[in-house]
C-alpha cells in the first residue's frame, strides 16, 4: 500500500471534514436538476472535482513473472481446442505466448481507493451490480463488470420506495455475486483487505452477508482483523448513504475484451493468503492429493469419479516416495476447516467449479488441475488465473460434458497430467 493521501494533503482534509461533524458543502458548480454523468476513471474525475471526494491510495500492482506460465497439458494447442477455449470468450493463455500474456493478465496496473462524498450504494439496475456508488451528480462505475449494454448506465437517485440506512463513514466491499464463495473469497474479500489497510478505523464495513460471506467475516473477526461491531451486513433491498462512501478497485478501467482481466491478480491473491494464512505448514505436513467430488449427479460431477480415483491409486504405487495419500472434499464444512484442509494438499484435482477457489489457501508452489468440459457456458480462465497469481503449477484436463451437465473425465489426460505432477514431487 502506498497510503497516498497522507502525502497529497487529502488526509488533512479528511480530518477537517471529520472535526466538523462531516459538513462538507456542495460546490455552486454541482447541480442535482442535471442527470447524472457515469465515471470510469475515478483517479481523473477526482482530480478535477475534489469537491466531489478525495484519493485515499494509489498503489501499483504487483508484476507478473515474464514469461507468464501457460496451462500444463498432455497438448495444451489441442486441449483448448477440444474444450473450445480458442473462439468466444477465447482463453488468453490459449491464444496468446508467454511474453504477450504477462502484460494482458491482469491488464490492469494499479489498485485505487477513494472516498466519495454524500454518496449512496445500491444497486445500479434491473441487471446489476450492487454495491454500485453514486451521488446526484455522478454514478461511478469503477470497471467494466459485463457485457450487457446497461452495465454503465448512470443511476438515478430515487429512494422513494427504499428503506435509506445513514452512515458517517462506510467501506463498500459489495460486488457481484454477493455472497456466493466463487466470488466473495477472490473478488470481495481482496478489496475487504484493501480498504481495511488505508481507510479510518472509524468507518464501518458493508459487506455482503449469508453462505460464504458469513464465514469469512466470521474468520476475520476470529484473527482481529475487524470487529465485529463494524460490519454492516448488505440488504439488497435498502439503500446505504454514508457521508463518506469508500471504494477500493483496479485502475484503469478496462473495455473490450479485456473487460475481466482485472481480477485475480497477484497482489489480490498475496494480500488474501497472507492476511488468512499466518503460518505454511512444513512439507512432511503437506501429504495430501485432494479430489474433489461434487454431489451425486450435480452439474458437472464425475461419471467416473470411482474409475479415475482408483486410476490414481494404482499410479500412487509406483510413487510410494513421495508419502502422499488420497482425501475426498466435498466443501460441506465450515470454511475455517476448509482452509486447514487444503493447506495440507500439494495436488488438487477437481472439476472445474468453486471449490477451486480453495487453491488459494494452499503453499506457493503446489499443483494444481483442473478438469474442463467441452460445451455450455465457455469455461472461464479465472482458475488458471488465480492458481497461478498464487504461484502455483496448472495443469487442464479434457472431459466429455458440459457445464451444466455430468462430466466424464478424459482418465487417459489425467494420468498423464497426475504423472507428470508427481515427477516434479519426487525430483
Amino acid at each position: 500500500f502506498d497510503w497516498t493521501w497522507h502525502r497529497n494533503g487529502e488526509y488533512n482534509r479528511y480530518l477537517k471534514i471529520k472535526a466538523s461533524d462531516y459538513t462538507i458543502p456542495q460546490a455552486s458548480t454541482l447541480s442535482a436538476f442535471k442527470k447524472p454523468i457515469v465515471v470510469n476513471d475515478v483517479r481523473l474525475y477526482l482530480y478535477t472535482h475534489p469537491e466531489e471526494g478525495f484519493i485515499v491510495d494509489v498503489f501499483r500492482q504487483l508484476p507478473n513473472s515474464v514469461p507468464h506460465p501457460l496451462p500444463i497439458a498432455k497438448n495444451l494447442s489441442q486441449t483448448c481446442h477440444e474444450l473450445n477455449l480458442t473462439n468466444f470468450n477465447a482463453w488468453l493463455s490459449c491464444v496468446l505466448d508467454s511474453t504477450l500474456l504477462a502484460r494482458r493478465i491482469p491488464a490492469t496496473t494499479h489498485f485505487v481507493t477513494v472516498g466519495i462524498f454524500n454518496a449512496f450504494v445500491g444497486m445500479a439496475s434491473s441487471c446489476g451490480p450492487e454495491g454500485t456508488v453514486y451521488t446526484p451528480y455522478a454514478t461511478f462505475h469503477f470497471q467494466k463488470w459485463s457485457t450487457s449494454p446497461c452495465h454503465n448506465s448512470p443511476i438515478a437517485v430515487n429512494h422513494t420506495e427504499k428503506n435509506v440506512e445513514l452512515y458517517d463513514e462506510l467501506l463498500d466491499s459489495v460486488g457481484v455475486g454477493l455472497s456466493d464463495h466463487g466470488h466473495f473469497a477472490p473478488q470481495q474479500l481482496p478489496r475487504i483487505l484493501r480498504l481495511l489497510a488505508v481507510a479510518p478505523q472509524s468507518s464501518k464495513l458493508l459487506v455482503a452477508s449469508g453462505g460464504a460471506a458469513d464465514q469469512f467475516v466470521d474468520i476475520l473477526v476470529n484473527q482481529s482483523i475487524i470487529t465485529r461491531d463494524r460490519i454492516i451486513p448488505y440488504d439488497k433491498n435498502k439503500i446505504y448513504q454514508a457521508k463518506i462512501v469508500y471504494r477500493s478497485e483496479a485502475w484503469p478501467y478496462l473495455s473490450g475484451d479485456l473487460y475481466g482481466k482485472y481480477l485475480h491478480d497477484r497482489t489480490d491473491m498475496e494480500i488474501v493468503h497472507r492476511s488468512l494464512i499466518l503460518n505454511e505448514l512444513p512439507e512432511e505436513q503437506r501429504n495430501i492429493i485432494l479430489i474433489v467430488k461434487r454431489k451425486p449427479y450435480q452439474s458437472r460431477s464425475l461419471i467416473n469419479h470411482n474409475a479415475m480415483v482408483n486410476m490414481i491409486e494404482q499410479i500412487l504405487a509406483n510413487f510410494s516416495k513421495t508419502l502422499l495419500k488420497i482425501q475426498i472434499f466435498t466443501g460441506e464444512s465450515h470454511i475455517r476447516d476448509q482452509i486447514k484442509i487444503w493447506q495440507k494438499s500439494k495436488i488438487v484435482i477437481s472439476p472445474h467449479g468453486a471449490g477451486l477457489i480453495n487453491v488459494m489457501w494452499m503453499k506457493p508452489g503446489s499443483f494444481v488441475i483442473e478438469i474442463g468440459y467441452k460445451s455450455g457456458w465457455t469455461l472461464p480462465e479465472m482458475y488458471f488465473e488465480i492458481a497461478t497469481h498464487c504461484k502455483h503449477k496448472y495443469w487442464l484436463v479434457k472431459a466429455k460434458g458440459a457445464y451444466h451437465t455430468q462430466l466424464s473425465v478424459d482418465l487417459a489426460d489425467l494420468h498423464w497430467a497426475v504423472v507428470s505432477a508427481l515427477q516434479l514431487i519426487s525430483h
